[in-house]
């Protein structure tokens, strides 16, 4: 098996057994009021896209030739800027956080 699998692995049977261990300390205690609601999960730390990546998603959100793509900043955040000559005869800038790959501003021009 190799490393991720096994990381993986190992994580899907922590998360099974802390599952698994709050279910039955909630079944062992007497019914008061309402239940607290659960702690939400940890999200996955989000991962840095690529240059290639915000092409790839500024061009399935607008489709047509791409003329540039580069590194910028864009409301205080560094992001990836991607200048499309859109299918639909305008021209769009769409800026893409590169530490997320949230989209932070798409405009037609």
């Amino acid at each position: 098996m190799n490393k991720p699998a096994a990381y993986c692995s190992a994580a899907l049977l922590i998360l099974a057994a802390s599952f698994s261990g709050s279910t039955l300390a909630a079944d062992s205690k007497p019914a008061a009021g309402a239940a607290a609601p659960a702690a939400p999960a940890a999200a996955a730390p989000a991962r840095e896209i690529t240059k290639e990546q915000a092409v790839e998603m500024a061009l399935k959100a607008h489709p047509g030739e791409v003329t540039k793509a580069y590194q910028d900043s864009k409301k205080g955040k560094q992001t990836w800027e991607v200048k499309i000559n859109g299918s639909d005869g305008k021209k769009w800038e769409v800026h893409y956080e590169i530490k997320t790959g949230a989209l932070v501003s798409e405009e037609s021009k």
